[in-house]
């Protein structure tokens, strides 16, 4: 008897014990965002991009599927939208794994650098049970911050919010409700994007830093050279037909 009592407590337990379904996030990058221009920002630009703040995991509010957990990792994610938005936006985007220095962009023919920062990342998800079957309701809100440096000042710094929400069917046993999380996550990503990307095309001051030599060091000629610029003088006015032309006050030096 003691026996049976020990394997239903152990099949209790085992039951009650909670899984950890990990929330699919897919690639999700923004290819549609709003520019005041018709071109790109013209040049070259290192991008490095700094994914480590989004990773947490979610656990649900009330009642419903609170045995379980859903890690949520978007960090690799994060990582490939963003330099997929950046290409949309910039001639030529070089992905760097580390900040170059300011000092060092001119000498690499950078036109300068771009950062991105993941920030927060608030996830929430709720199980409401219905008749036949349970629905997850997921929101998801992203914030990050974007940098842009040229070789010799801060160009560009502006920080972002996304926000996502998304209804999945949780599944038999509440895994579908990862896929909720999932899919709010990647709709959160892209409007965090749209609007760095927006920010960051319309950036007057950034064009202007742009279209500047890459390498503001480079030599120029000397001062007086420059103000040697020869000045071609005025041609003398032409006799007019029958009449005379005056050319100084003696009028010995007038042609008629």
């Amino acid at each position: 008897m003691r026996l049976l009592n020990l394997a239903a407590i152990a099949a209790i337990s085992v039951s009650l014990g909670g899984c950890a379904y990990n929330a699919p996030v897919g690639v999700s990058p923004n290819l549609n965002v709003y520019s005041s221009y018709g071109e790109k920002v013209p040049g070259r630009f290192a991008l490095f991009v700094d994914s480590e703040a989004f990773n947490t995991t979610v656990r649900p509010t009330g009642l419903n599927c609170a045995a379980h957990s859903f890690p949520l990792d978007l960090r690799q994610s994060f990582e490939a939208s963003t330099v997929s938005t950046m290409r949309q936006l910039v001639d030529e985007v070089q992905v760097v794994e580390r900040p170059i220095p300011a000092t060092q962009l001119a000498a690499q023919g950078l036109a300068g650098q771009v950062t991105v920062s993941a920030e927060t990342v608030t996830a929430r998800v709720q199980v409401i049970s219905g008749f036949w079957s349970s629905t997850a309701d997921s929101v998801v809100e992203l914030s990050a911050g974007l940098l842009v440096d040229s070789p010799t000042s801060r160009v560009l710094g502006t920080t972002a919010q996304g926000f996502g929400n998304a209804q999945q069917d949780a599944g038999a046993f509440c895994g579908n409700t990862a896929n909720a999380i999932g899919v709010a996550t990647e709709k959160a990503m892209r409007q965090l994007l749209g609007q760095l990307g927006e920010r960051m095309s319309n950036s007057e001051r950034l064009r202007r830093v742009a279209i500047a030599p890459a390498n503001p060091t480079a030599p120029r000629l000397p001062q007086e050279v420059r103000e040697a610029t020869p000045v071609l003088a005025a041609s003398p006015p032409k006799p007019r037909k029958g009449g005379c032309v005056r050319v100084t006050t003696d009028p010995s030096q007038n042609r008629c």
